[in-house]
C-alpha cells in the first residue's frame, strides 16, 4: 500500500511540475530526473486516483470558488470581513465578494493562491496526459476493462472541468450568440506551452458533450469508489449540461437514465442532528453519485460565515433540513453544516437530489406537470417529518415551476450550483434575481444579466496565453 501511494505521488508530482500555475512560473519548472514517467495503464489510473491530495487533487478544489463567493447563499458579518481564517482568505476572493470590476490583482495561481482557472486547467492537462498515454497502449483482453475505465474517467474529468470553467469565465449559453461568444481555450493535449485560442461557447459545450457521450460507453454503471466517475455520473452531468442549454427533453432523458441506475433518496427522518449529520466523505450516502469538494478555505463558509436569515426562514418548521443543515452560534448567526461530504468541506459533486430536481424542472417546462409533481413530492416526502408532509397538488405551471426552483435553492445550498442557476434563470424576467450585499456599511448590487456574471481571466493567463479579457 505504501508503494502504491508513493508511486501516485511521484506520478502526480511530475505532472504538476510541468503545469503548476498555468502561467509563467510553471513553464520554467523542470522535473526531477528520478521521478517516474507514467507508461502503464496502472500508472495513468494512479494519476486519476489522486482524489484528495493537497497538490493537484482530482476530486478536491473544484472550480466553484468564485461561483460560491458570488452567489446569494451566505453573507460575511461585518465584524469578520477581511480577517483570516474567519473571513475570505485572498484579496481576489474579497474582490469577488463585492462583485468588483477588477478581481485578480496579479500574482495569483499555483499552490499558494490557487484559482478556479488554474485548478481547472491542471485537471484538464492531467486528463489529456492520460488520454495521450492510453493512446500509446494497445490493451490485451485482460487489460481492456481497466483501459476503458481509465479512458472514460479521463474524458469525464476533462468534460467536468470545462463545464465548471464555462460557468465562471464564459457568458451564459444563449442559442443566438453561443457560436460567437468567447468560451474557454480548448486544450486537447498535455503540453502546457501550446498556444490555444479561446473557442466559442457553442464549440466548448459540443466538445464536452462529445467527451461525455464517449465516456458513458466506457465506464461501469456504478462503483463503490464514489471518487471515480461512472455511467450514472455521466448521465447526471449531462442532465445538468442540457438544463443549462435549455434542452429540457435531453435533460429529462439523461436524468431518467441516471435514476434508472439507482434512485435511493435519503430519508431525512432517519438522520440524527449532529455536528455533521451526513456520512463522512459521502461514500455511504446513497444519494451521492460522484464526490467532489470545493477549495479547502471555503470550508470556513460552513463553519464561520453566516447564512442569510431569509434563506433560513424559507424552511418550514416541519422541514427536517432546517435542523440538519443549520445550527445557531452564540452570536445568533446561522451556520451551515449540511455538506454531503460530511464535514466542513463543501460538497460540489453530483447527487440524486439534484437529478430529481432537474427532471422535475425539465418536465414542468415541457408541460408534463404530473411527472414533475411526482418527482418533487417524492423528494420532499424524504425531507419533511413524516407526520407533517402532505403531497403537493399544484396544477398551475408557473406556480409549480416556482416551487421547484425554490426547492433547488434550498436543497442544493452551497454546492456551487446556485451561481449557474442564477445565470440561466436571469435570462427570463420572471425568474431573474437582483443580488444585494452590505460590505462594511456599503451597499452593493449585482443586476440580472450584468457583465459581472462573467468573471475575468487571471492576469497571468491573459499575459501568457494572449487571451482577450472578459469585459466587466
Amino acid at each position: 500500500m505504501k508503494q502504491q501511494y508513493k508511486r501516485q505521488w511521484l506520478l502526480v508530482t511530475i505532472v504538476i511540475l510541468l503545469m503548476q500555475g498555468c502561467g509563467k512560473n510553471f513553464l520554467e519548472l523542470k522535473p526531477n530526473q528520478q521521478q517516474k514517467v507514467p507508461t502503464t495503464i496502472a500508472d495513468f489510473r494512479a494519476i486519476l486516483d489522486n482524489a484528495t491530495g493537497y497538490i493537484n487533487p482530482v476530486n478536491n478544489r473544484s472550480s466553484h470558488t468564485l461561483g460560491i463567493i458570488g452567489a446569494d447563499e451566505y453573507e460575511i458579518p461585518p465584524a469578520v470581513y477581511g480577517t483570516f481564517p474567519v473571513g475570505l482568505t485572498f484579496d481576489y476572493q474579497k474582490n469577488a465578494y463585492g462583485w468588483n470590476e477588477r478581481v485578480y490583482q496579479g500574482g495569483e495561481g499555483g499552490i499558494v493562491i490557487p484559482t478556479d482557472f488554474d485548478m481547472g486547467y491542471q485537471r484538464v492537462l492531467l486528463a489529456n496526459l492520460v488520454l495521450e498515454g492510453l493512446g500509446n497502449i494497445k490493451p490485451n483482453v485482460a487489460e481492456e476493462e481497466q483501459w476503458n475505465d481509465t479512458k472514460g474517467t479521463a474524458l469525464f474529468h476533462r468534460a467536468w472541468n470545462y463545464y465548471c470553467l464555462l460557468q465562471l469565465y464564459a457568458p451564459v449559453y444563449n442559442t443566438v450568440t453561443a457560436s460567437s461568444d468567447l468560451g474557454m481555450p480548448l486544450r486537447l493535449e498535455s503540453d502546457p506551452t501550446a498556444r490555444v485560442p479561446r473557442a466559442s461557447v457553442e464549440d466548448c459545450y459540443q466538445f464536452l458533450i462529445k467527451d461525455l457521450k464517449e465516456a458513458v460507453s466506457l465506464l461501469p454503471d456504478r462503483t463503490v469508489v464514489k471518487f471515480r466517475p461512472t455511467k450514472q455520473a455521466v448521465w447526471a452531468l449531462l442532465a445538468r449540461v442540457y438544463l443549462q442549454l435549455e434542452d429540457y427533453d435531453a435533460a429529462a432523458e439523461h436524468a431518467t437514465n441516471c435514476m434508472n441506475v439507482g434512485r435511493e433518496l435519503l430519508d431525512y427522518n432517519n438522520r440524527t442532528v449532529h455536528t455533521y449529520p451526513f456520512p463522512i466523505y459521502g461514500t455511504e450516502n446513497t444519494e451521492v453519485i460522484f464526490v467532489m469538494t470545493a477549495y479547502d478555505a471555503l470550508a470556513y463558509t460552513g463553519e464561520y460565515l453566516a447564512i442569510p436569515v431569509d434563506i433560513y426562514r424559507s424552511y418550514d418548521d416541519a422541514d427536517l433540513r432546517k435542523t440538519l443543515f443549520f445550527e445557531q452560534d452564540n452570536n445568533s448567526n446561522i451556520r451551515y453544516r449540511g455538506s454531503y461530504y460530511g464535514s466542513s468541506l463543501l460538497f460540489t459533486g453530483l447527487a440524486l437530489d439534484e437529478v430529481y430536481l432537474t427532471r422535475a424542472e425539465s418536465n414542468v417546462r415541457l408541460g408534463n406537470l404530473t411527472e414533475a409533481l411526482a418527482d418533487l413530492n417524492l423528494l420532499l416526502r424524504n425531507r419533511y417529518r413524516k407526520d407533517a408532509f402532505v403531497n403537493l397538488t399544484i396544477q398551475n405551471e408557473d406556480e409549480l415551476l416556482s416551487r421547484i426552483l425554490k426547492e433547488r435553492k434550498k436543497q442544493l445550498l452551497l454546492r456551487g450550483i446556485r451561481w449557474e442557476d442564477l445565470r440561466r434563470l436571469n435570462k427570463n424576467p420572471k425568474t431573474a434575481t437582483m443580488l444585494k450585499r452590505n460590505i462594511a456599511g456599503r451597499g452593493v448590487e449585482l443586476q440580472p444579466n450584468s457583465l459581472r456574471y462573467v468573471w475575468p481571466f487571471p492576469e497571468e493567463a491573459i499575459t501568457v496565453g494572449g487571451y482577450p479579457q472578459n469585459p466587466r
